[in-house]
C-alpha cells in the first residue's frame, strides 16, 4: 500500500482503506477477505508517523483436530519516516524508522502491513481454546465423535 506523501495535509490525516491480500503477498488460500486497513498519519516538518491497525478474516487447518476453521487477524504497527538526503546504510523494509528523501512522492507500507497480520497469527493455530484433538490411536476427531479404541484391551497388554 503506497502513500502519497503530497496529499497528506500537515497534522493529522485518517482514513480507512481495503486491500485485496494478494497485493500484500499474502498466500491467498489462507487469506482469501479483504484486508482493512485504519490509518492515523500525523505529518510534520521532515517526518511522518504512520499508525494502523490492520484486520482480516483467515482460513486456516487446527493443530489439534485437523479441521478447518475461520479466524478474525487483528494487527497494531507504528512506522516513523524521518526525511533524509540519503537512506541509512542498513535500513529495511519492515524497520519501524525509515528515510524519505526529498522530493519522494509517496511511501510504501504493504510490507509493514502484511508482516503486522503474520505477527499477529497465534504460534498454534486452534479452532478452539477448548479443541479436544485426535485420538492418537484411532484417529478420531474428540470434539465429534468419541473414542473408537478398546482402552480396556490397550492397558491390559
Amino acid at each position: 500500500m503506497k502513500i502519497r506523501i503530497e496529499n497528506l495535509r500537515d497534522g493529522s490525516n485518517h482514513w480507512i482503506e481495503e486491500i485485496d491480500p494478494k497485493d500484500l503477498d499474502l498466500d491467498t488460500d489462507s487469506f482469501k477477505n479483504p484486508v482493512v486497513v485504519k490509518l492515523d498519519i500525523e505529518k510534520r516538518s521532515g517526518k511522518i508517523t504512520v499508525s494502523f491497525s490492520a484486520e482480516t478474516k483467515g482460513s486456516f487447518i487446527c493443530d489439534r483436530c485437523g479441521e478447518n476453521f475461520q479466524m478474525n487477524i487483528v494487527g497494531k504497527c507504528s512506522v516513523m519516516f524521518v526525511q533524509r538526503e540519503t537512506q541509512l546504510p542498513d535500513e529495511m523494509p519492515g524497520d519501524d524508522l525509515r528515510s524519505f528523501r526529498p522530493g519522494q512522492t509517496e511511501i510504501n507500507i504493504s510490507v509493514d502491513i502484511r508482516d503486522t497480520l503474520l505477527l499477529a497469527l497465534p504460534f498454534r493455530l486452534l479452532c478452539s481454546e477448548n479443541c479436544l484433538g485426535v485420538c492418537p490411536d484411532c484417529g478420531a476427531n474428540l470434539n465429534k465423535e468419541k473414542c473408537k479404541c478398546d482402552k480396556q484391551d490397550a492397558s491390559t497388554n
